[in-house]
């Protein structure tokens, strides 16, 4: 008697353990299958034009998107380097901005010149004033830009504030769009440009019109 309890203690362990290690390996195959973005390097996820969380931008999923970008700050927090955990609170902050979550934008577009004191501050002060509506701190932000000595990013930077301004009051995917859905230098070299700049003009045909765009 003592035997066969033994037993069936035996054998509901063992089953027990089975099902266990199933599982794990199952949430790990899900992992690998569901997050293949996370297992990318952070110059792959956040520095490649076609790759990591801009192939969800392309498809106008922003939301999706910022998900993506939270997921990988959070694993892989322990060996991120300042400036980068910087780019990727940015980067979070512009696709909100392309969403129209404002609130939300904002909140991570100042985490990144917060915590680190982002090199570009002038740049993420501009996206701020234009998801506020604020045109003289828009405006301030592209004189200190402008007067900078110069660097790699300031005529990109400038060109980006000045479609701000020219698209001011109008939503923030809009603007984006209008520079770079018409700058073929750009879109050339981007995998899914066609069919994404396709859905922002026909989104925003009315106020491209205004603009002079056809």
């Amino acid at each position: 008697m003592i035997k066969s309890s033994v037993r069936a203690g035996a054998f509901l362990t063992l089953a027990i353990v089975v099902v266990w290690l199933s599982a794990c390996f199952s949430t790990a195959s899900a992992a690998v299958s569901d997050n293949v973005m996370m297992h990318e390097t952070f110059q792959q996820f956040d520095q490649t034009l076609d790759a990591g969380w801009r192939t969800l931008q392309l498809k106008r999923d922003y939301l999706g998107a910022a998900a993506s970008i939270k997921e990988y700050m959070t694993i892989h927090s322990a060996k991120l380097k300042p400036w980068q955990t910087d780019s990727l609170a940015f980067h979070l902050g512009h696709v909100y901005a392309m969403a129209d979550k404002r609130h939300e934008a904002i909140t991570w577009l100042r985490k990144s010149t917060t915590d680190h004191l982002m090199g570009n501050s002038a740049y993420v002060k501009a996206y701020i004033a234009f998801l506020e509506n604020n045109k003289p701190e828009l405006l301030a932000a592209r004189h200190t830009i402008a007067t900078a000595d110069p660097g790699p990013w300031r005529v990109g930077d400038l060109r980006e504030v000045d479609v701000m301004l020219g698209y001011f009051g109008d939503p923030f995917e809009a603007a984006w769009g209008a520079l770079n859905c018409h700058n073929h230098a750009i879109k050339e070299n981007k995998r899914g440009w066609t069919s994404y700049c396709k859905a922002i003009n026909e989104k925003y045909r009315g106020i491209y019109k205004i603009h002079g765009i056809k």
